[in-house]
C-alpha cells in the first residue's frame, strides 16, 4: 500500500521593494510539474497527498493577476528593441534548466554551443533563445492540450514574434488553471508559510541537538514558528475550500517543541523521514504507518524509495521504473515524499510514463488515510534534525549560515523594541524562508547563488527602513563569498543514476584561472565522489583537452566523466589550469588527506 506525499515549492522570489520575481522558476514549473502532477492524479484516479507552500500560492496568484518577472517581461520584448545590455544580460540568464534538456532538443543545444564558442547572435537566434527558453520546460499535460507546441519544437528555430508570443500566452493560460486542479486533489497539506526551518525559530541553540558544538547565532522566536504554521493553513483552506489537516514541515524538520506547536495550530498529522524516528527514542516497530507523537500522528517516509523516484529512475524506461519500484515496495505499506517538481525536470517525458504506469497500478492511500491506521507505537523522545542527514548543518552549519541567522536575529529584535511596527513584519517573515541559507555555505552552487544572497538581504534592508532605519551597514555587503578550494561528498554517489540529482551530493572543487586569464572552454568547476570504490570526476560544463593524473596516468575525460580506480589526482588541460590545492583527492574520504575538510 502505497502513499505518495508530493511537495509542492519554490522560494518567494519577489523582490521586496518591486512585489516583482526575479527568478522565473514558479512561473516555468507551472508549465511542468504543477500542472502535470494534478492532471495525472486526476485521471488515475489515485490517492495522493500534495503538499503546498503558501507562498507559493502567492506567487501563482501573481501571475493568474497578470503580474510578470524580470525574464518575462524581457521575454515579452520585441527582440529588435533590446538594448545591447539587455542581450548581454539575455545570454547570460536565459539558458537555464535541466542540462539534459540541450541533449534532448538538439535546436536548443546548438544555440547553448554557439552561445560558448561567443558566437554573436543576430535578432533571429536571439528569438529561439527566448522560445527554447520557455518550450523547453512544457510537460506532458501541456503538450496534449497544446499540440501546438509539439510543432514549434518540431521547428527547433527561425521562430517569429508571433510565435515567442504565443508561448508565453500559454503560460499564462496554464497558471490561470492551477486553483481549480488543486481544488480537486484527494488530498493537500501544507507547510510553514514562508518554508522556514521551524526547530530553528523556535531555538537555534536547538541544532546542537543534533550538530554538537555548532556555534549558535541566538535566534529564539518561539511566536513566529507558530505564526508561520497558522498563517499557512488558513492559506491553503482559503485558496483550496476544504479543511487542511497535514503537515509536511519545511525540509522534514522537526522537534518536540515544533510538533506541540503544529498540534496547537490544529494540524492532526505531519511526516517526515525515516531517520528521524530512527534517531527518536521509541516503541519497537517499523516505520511503515503511523506513530503516536504527542498530541499528533507522525509518519515516516521510505529514504531509499523516495530518492530513487528523485535521483534514479529519470534515466530509466518509465515502465520498468514503476515496476522496480513497485517490486521493491511489496505488500508493505509505505510512504514516499519528495519533491513535487524538481525530479521531472530529468525525466525526458517529464515523468509521464512513470507517473501514469505507478499510479495506474498501485494501491494508493493520502497520507490522512494512513495516519488513521492504528499506531504502530509511540515516540518518547522525538529527534530534532530534518530529512536531510538528520540535522540542521546545511541552515546552519557554515559561517555563511549563522551571519545571517546574525543579520535575521538583529533585526527581530529591533523590530521587537520598536514596539513591532506592522510594516516590517512580512519582510522578517519572508527573510525566515530555508532557502535564503541553502545556498550560503559550501555544500551546494548555483549561478544565481548571488541573487539568493541580495534577496534575503533585501528583505531584512526593506524591515529596517520600514522600522525607520538606519539600515546596518553589514546588510550592503555579501554575505555569500566566492566558492575556493575544496568541499568534501556530502555522501557517495548512488550506485545507478547519473543524471543531474544523481551528483547533487558530490564534493566539489571550484577551478580557476589563477593568474591567467580565463581560457574559452575552462569548466567552472569539478565534482567527484565515490561509487564502487572508484573516484569518479565530472567536469561542470564539459570541456575538450582535459585530463585527470592519478597515480601517475594520465586519464582523459570522456566527455564530461573519468574515473580513476585511487591515487591523487591533478586536473591539467591544454594551458597547464591545475585544481587548487592539487593532489588532495583521495579514496576513502573517511579517511582524511591534507586539505580535505572532515565530513
Amino acid at each position: 500500500m502505497l502513499s505518495l506525499l508530493l511537495h509542492m515549492h519554490q522560494p518567494d522570489y519577489r523582490d521586496p521593494k518591486t512585489g516583482i520575481p526575479t527568478m522565473p522558476w514558479v512561473r516555468l514549473h507551472a508549465t511542468r510539474g504543477y500542472r502535470d502532477v494534478p492532471h495525472v492524479i486526476a485521471q488515475t484516479g489515485a490517492r495522493v497527498t500534495v503538499n503546498v507552500v503558501p507562498s507559493l500560492i502567492d506567487q501563482w496568484e501573481h501571475y493568474r493577476a497578470g503580474g510578470t518577472d524580470t525574464h518575462l517581461a524581457l521575454a515579452r520584448r520585441p527582440i529588435a528593441s533590446l538594448e545591447p545590455h539587455e542581450v548581454a544580460w539575455l545570454l547570460q540568464n536565459f539558458f537555464h534548466g535541466c542540462p539534459s534538456t540541450f541533449a534532448w532538443f538538439p535546436a536548443w543545444g546548438e544555440l547553448l554551443a554557439r552561445r560558448d564558442a561567443g558566437e554573436r547572435f543576430d535578432t533571429g537566434r536571439l528569438r529561439d533563445v527566448v522560445v527554447w527558453s520557455n518550450l523547453a520546460w512544457f510537460g506532458f499535460s501541456a503538450l496534449r492540450d497544446h499540440p501546438e507546441l509539439r510543432e514549434l519544437r518540431r521547428k527547433g528555430e527561425g521562430y517569429t514574434e508571433a510565435e515567442k508570443d504565443h508561448v508565453l500566452d500559454v503560460q499564462t493560460a496554464i497558471l490561470r488553471e492551477l486553483p481549480g486542479l488543486y481544488r480537486g486533489l484527494p488530498e493537500v497539506s501544507c507547510t510553514p508559510y514562508y518554508h522556514p526551518i521551524l526547530p530553528l525559530l523556535v531555538d537555534t541553540a536547538h541544532a546542537r541537538r543534533s550538530m554538537p558544538g555548532v556555534p549558535d547565532p541566538g535566534f529564539r522566536w518561539a511566536e513566529d514558528a507558530r505564526e508561520q504554521l497558522v498563517r499557512a493553513r488558513a492559506r491553503v483552506e482559503e485558496w483550496i475550500g476544504k479543511p487542511v489537516r497535514g503537515l509536511w514541515p519545511s525540509e522534514g524538520s522537526v522537534s518536540p517543541e515544533v510538533i506541540e506547536l503544529a498540534a496547537d495550530a490544529g494540524y492532526k498529522w505531519f511526516a517526515t523521514d525515516e531517520e528521524v524516528l530512527t534517531r527518536s527514542g521509541r516503541d519497537p516497530g517499523d516505520i511503515g504507518g503511523p506513530w503516536e507523537v504527542g498530541r499528533m500522528r507522525g509518519i515516516f517516509r521510505d529514504h531509499g524509495l523516495s530518492d530513487r523516484v528523485g535521483f534514479v529512475y529519470s534515466s530509466w524506461r518509465g515502465e520498468e521504473a514503476a515496476a522496480d519500484l513497485l517490486h521493491r515496495l511489496g505488500d508493505r505499506p509505505r510512504l514516499l515524499a519528495l519533491d513535487g517538481e524538481n525530479p521531472w525536470e530529468s525525466y525526458r517525458d517529464a515523468g509521464e510514463h512513470f507517473l501514469r504506469a505507478l499510479l495506474g497500478r498501485a494501491r494508493t492511500r493520502t497520507c490522512g488515510e494512513m495516519a488513521a491506521d492504528r499506531p504502530r507505537g509511540r515516540v518518547h523522545s522525538l529527534h530534532t534534525g530534518s530529512w536531510i542527514g538528520g540535522d540542521f548543518k546545511i541552515w546552519i552549519g557554515h559561517p555563511e549560515d549563522r551571519a545571517a541567522w546574525e543579520l535575521l536575529r538583529d533585526a527581530r529584535a529591533e523590530w521587537e523594541r520598536r514596539g513591532r511596527p506592522p510594516g516590517s513584519r512580512e519582510h522578517l517573515l519572508s527573510a525566515q524562508g530555508s532557502d535564503w541559507f541553502w545556498w550560503y555555505g559550501d555544500e551546494f552552487s548555483t549561478p544565481f547563488e548571488g541573487e539568493f544572497d541580495r534577496l534575503f538581504r533585501a528583505h531584512l534592508i526593506a524591515a529596517w527602513e520600514a522600522m525607520g532605519g538606519p539600515v546596518p551597514p553589514a546588510l550592503l555587503e555579501p554575505i555569500k563569498r566566492a566558492a575556493t578550494g575544496i568541499v568534501a561528498p556530502l555522501a557517495p554517489l548512488p550506485a545507478d543514476g547519473d543524471d543531474w540529482f544523481a551528483w547533487a551530493s558530490a564534493g566539489r572543487v571550484a577551478l580557476r584561472a589563477g593568474a591567467m586569464a580565463p581560457v574559452r572552454g575552462m569548466p567552472r568547476s569539478l565534482l567527484f565522489g565515490e561509487r564502487d570504490g572508484k573516484l569518479h570526476l565530472k567536469l561542470v560544463p564539459s570541456g575538450e583537452g582535459w585530463v585527470v593524473h592519478g597515480g601517475g596516468a594520465a586519464v582523459p575525460f570522456e566527455g564530461d566523466r573519468a574515473v580513476l580506480d585511487d591515487g591523487d589526482i591533478v586536473l591539467a588541460g591544454p594551458h597547464g589550469l591545475r585544481v587548487p590545492g592539487e593532489g588532495v583527492l583521495r579514496l576513502p574520504w573517511r579517511e582524511r588527506g591534507p586539505g580535505v575538510p572532515e565530513r
